[in-house]
């Protein structure tokens, strides 16, 4: 007798539901390849409210975008066994019996961007700073746009575009993205690159390396500088001049002046030629608050300016206590710098407009090569040696024997003040003296001066407003 093997095959019947919400980055681009609610009834969508509430959705389509799963509600009567798929953005279901299960989707909240605010501009470039807000989940990369063109992406809330064209106005968007890679809105503003330039900056943007175009650096780590972060031009004849107190197309020589260097947000000017002979002090002491030289300067000098360039000097606290002799001239530039302005300076000040060159000014004029030279001593090897590396010296001194006055008193007694030497060093003299010696102003301009065109040579000055 034939044995009749029965082989019963226990069919898993596998119902897979699949929900394909793929939301792109492109934000109307919605791909869903079975959008219907299963009709048979074992499938039941429920969609939260802006309450907080679930409510059963009588829509026969799956919810495309503005709601993610929850798998924590989500859940069959009978047990059986709802798998959710982030990567895929699918549901399947398992079971081998009817049953009935609910799939909850929570309303999605996206990040959004609060505001976008400029927060520095210049002639070339934009920064900008964003306040975003996460929803759902938390706020990842930030995306931004200037006139429509590629977004780039940047972990930061701040953002630079450079490489801009001055006096341009630029069509700015932000979006951001949650760590779920859901985006918010883009966010759309405006901003305006600068049209002018500050003369400060401009001349700053000059400088590229200790020496380029005739630019030196004063930091801490320039060997015998200022170490006042400063910009100085030093050499023998730097690309330096400005035309000031004329608009006249070809600057007249009494307009032109040179740039002693940028200080803080203040460019410094001394007058490229002589302005006039002065004694310090007839029968007075060199306190330079009572001296002939400063009211010249602050009365018939600054008097002889119209309104609109007057108004371009600021007025400036200058250092005017001195120093002794022996820090004046026996040492480098960084000793008389430190004794005249810098640290070890005495703290007698004067506010005024238009004043003389310090002595340190003129040391840092010639090429750092020279910095470490006294002013003068007695074997001539000193100053003299960089006499034609070193523009602020007048060379028509040279030729006429006139010295020339700084404004630093010699602190050593009350009688005597420093001078610029025709033949290039330094000493000192006595303010009573009466043969002619030069006074050439010197100011800062207000920081708000802007640079306007020129090269800054003697033939193409640079031109301000």
């Amino acid at each position: 007798m034939k044995k009749k093997y029965v082989v019963i095959f226990s069919v898993l019947l596998i119902v897979s539901v699949l929900i394909y919400i793929y939301i792109s980055k492109e934000k109307d681009e919605i791909k869903n390849t079975e959008t219907k609610v299963n009709t048979n009834g074992f499938l039941t969508l429920m969609l939260e409210q802006d309450d907080g509430t679930y409510q059963k959705s009588s829509s026969s389509l799956w919810p495309k975008t503005g709601y993610i799963f929850n798998n924590v509600l989500s859940e069959c009567e009978n047990g059986d066994e709802l798998i959710w798929n982030d990567e895929l953005k699918t549901i399947t279901l398992k079971s081998n019996k009817s049953d009935k299960c609910y799939v909850y989707f929570d309303k999605y909240i996206n990040p959004v961007v609060n505001n976008v605010t400029v927060a520095d501009t210049s002639t070339s470039s934009i920064s900008i700073s964003v306040s975003a807000s996460g929803g759902t989940n938390n706020v990842t990369t930030y995306y931004y746009s200037i006139n429509n063109g590629k977004f780039t992406s940047s972990t930061a809330n701040t953002y630079t575009f450079s490489g801009l064209n001055k006096g341009t106005t630029y069509t700015i968007k932000v979006y951001v993205t949650d760590t779920s890679g859901v985006d918010s809105s883009v966010y759309t503003t405006s901003a305006e690159t600068e049209n002018t330039v500050l003369l400060a900056e401009y001349i700053k943007s000059l400088y590229t390396s200790q020496g380029s175009n005739g630019i030196y650096y004063h930091t801490s780590s320039l060997a015998n500088s200022a170490e006042d972060n400063s910009y100085r031009y030093a050499g023998a004849d730097p690309n330096n001049y400005v035309c000031f107190g004329s608009d006249a197309a070809t600057c007249p020589e009494d307009n032109l002046y040179r740039i002693i260097g940028v200080f803080g947000s203040e460019v410094k000017l001394i007058k490229a030629s002589n302005y006039s002979y002065e004694s310090w002090k007839i029968g007075g002491d060199n306190t330079w608050s009572n001296s002939d030289v400063r009211l010249a300067l602050n009365t018939t000098y600054y008097n002889s300016l119209s309104a609109t360039w007057q108004n371009k000097i600021a007025t400036h606290t200058w250092k005017v206590g001195g120093m002794t002799s022996a820090n004046g001239y026996g040492n480098g530039a960084k000793t008389a710098y430190n004794y005249e302005v810098g640290s070890s300076s005495a703290s007698t000040t004067d506010s005024m407009k238009i004043g003389l060159m310090y002595v340190s000014d003129y040391y840092y004029g010639a090429t750092n090569t020279y910095w470490t030279y006294p002013g003068w001593n007695s074997s001539e090897n000193d100053y003299r040696l960089a006499l034609n590396s070193n523009w602020i010296l007048l060379k028509s001194n040279y030729s006429s024997y006139i010295n020339e006055w700084s404004i630093s008193r010699d602190s050593s007694g009350s009688n005597s003040a420093f001078l610029i030497m025709y033949q290039g060093y330094v000493s000192n003299s006595s303010i009573n003296i009466a043969i002619p010696t030069v006074i050439r102003p010197c100011f800062y301009l207000a920081s708000s001066t802007t640079y306007v065109s020129g090269s800054g040579t003697n033939s193409d000055p640079i031109r301000i407003n």
